[in-house]
């Protein structure tokens, strides 16, 4: 459910489950990365009650993350708040049952899934770019545009090309953006000398609610538009400088993206929370290997990239050719260990006007101390 059902749920405001998602207390199972709408799971409320007996009786929120998420030791926690709240006993012990009873903080996220291999028609009429119209809100009093980039701009390549999350057939606008894959309807309606498009959208509350939400665009124009003519590139043109602390092979350990943490902020964990979404098993981009003389070796999913034709490094930067992109790293120690943040610059980069996200990457071998 998007937060503001969420927070009707639980008798509370948004800026409530704004402020809990900041400080990492409640955060919502998804966040599209489009719309920016945040969803959560009904078995959500359980926790948010938790928490509002937690706080009724004196604990902090910075006290009741720890006791939800970071394993501490709840007993001790418990003791020293009977001192200063005696006359609260009983219901503290009542509590102190619950917790120590556990609860399940395993947050469910369904993505919303369609058969999106569908044979493909031709329209003319729609290929081109389109200026998206409408916008909708999610009860946040924040317009959030439904689709399209930065700009509000949509495109539709010829023969149904997919760039971005976005591909078409005659009369379907598809998405994927590798988690939820649907189709929505699109109609036509010509008005004087101007072309508009309806999309039926449909969101993550699509299965349960059955409801799209009306999309408005209007067409720009006609132009047989390439993903390389509308990709964002960065200048890939730097002279080649060493830098001796990069070179070794790098594991990846987290992801995080600066609305959620700012670089300045991160810190990494040697134990990570429970249901810390960033600290993943298994990452998409999995490792990276800086050897002498610029050279890389990347592995995504289950493919190795290598190769100077595809890839090379300078001192600060990992130059991506196949899609123009300098990806900024720098190098920080922590604890006497060294990490590497570095720029993970996907579609919402390259086709949404979006700020780059962060890989961390842990170091696993030191090529120039062998």
């Amino acid at each position: 459910m998007k937060i503001g059902d969420f927070a009707r749920a639980c008798g509370t405001k948004i800026s409530v489950l704004r402020h809990y998602d900041k400080i990492g207390l409640l955060k919502p199972v998804y966040i599209d990365r489009f719309t920016e709408y945040r969803y959560y799971d009904r078995s959500q409320v359980v926790i948010f009650e938790r928490i509002s007996e937690l706080k009724a009786v004196g604990f902090s929120l910075s006290e009741i993350r720890d006791m939800l998420y970071y394993d501490e030791n709840i007993d001790r926690l418990f003791a020293d708040k009977k001192a200063v709240l005696e006359k609260q006993l009983r219901d503290l012990e009542s509590l102190k049952n619950k917790i120590n009873g556990g609860i399940i903080m395993e947050q469910k996220f369904t993505a919303l899934t369609e058969n999106t291999d569908l044979p493909f028609i031709n329209d003319e009429q729609v290929i081109g770019r389109w200026l998206v119209l409408g916008e909708h809100g999610d009860g946040e009093n924040y317009p959030t545009l439904l689709l399209g980039d930065g700009s509000r701009h949509l495109y539709f390549l010829p023969n149904g090309e997919f760039y971005w999350c976005f591909g078409w057939t005659k009369g379907k606008l598809i998405y994927d953006d590798g988690v939820s894959r649907y189709v929505n309807d699109y109609r036509l309606e010509q008005r004087g000398d101007d072309m508009y498009m309806i999309v039926d959208f449909k969101s993550q509350d699509y299965p349960e609610t059955g409801e799209t939400t009306a999309i408005a665009l209007r067409k720009l124009d006609s132009v047989q538009y390439t993903r390389d003519m509308i990709a964002r590139k960065d200048d890939i043109n730097k002279p080649f400088i060493p830098d001796e602390r990069v070179i070794g092979k790098w594991k990846a350990m987290c992801y995080f993206d600066p609305t959620d943490l700012a670089k300045e902020d991160f810190i990494p964990y040697e134990n990570p929370p429970k249901g810390a979404w960033n600290y993943m098993i298994d990452f998409y981009f999995k490792e990276i290997e800086f050897s002498k003389g610029g050279h890389i070796t990347a592995v995504y999913g289950d493919e190795v990239i290598s190769g100077d034709d595809k890839s090379v490094w300078t001192r600060g930067f990992w130059l991506r050719k196949w899609n123009s992109n300098a990806c900024a790293y720098e190098i920080r120690s922590f604890g006497g260990k060294e990490y590497l943040i570095i720029e993970w610059k996907s579609g919402d980069y390259r086709f949404g006007g979006r700020e780059s996200s962060y890989y961390v990457m842990v170091r696993e071998r030191d090529n120039h101390k062998l």
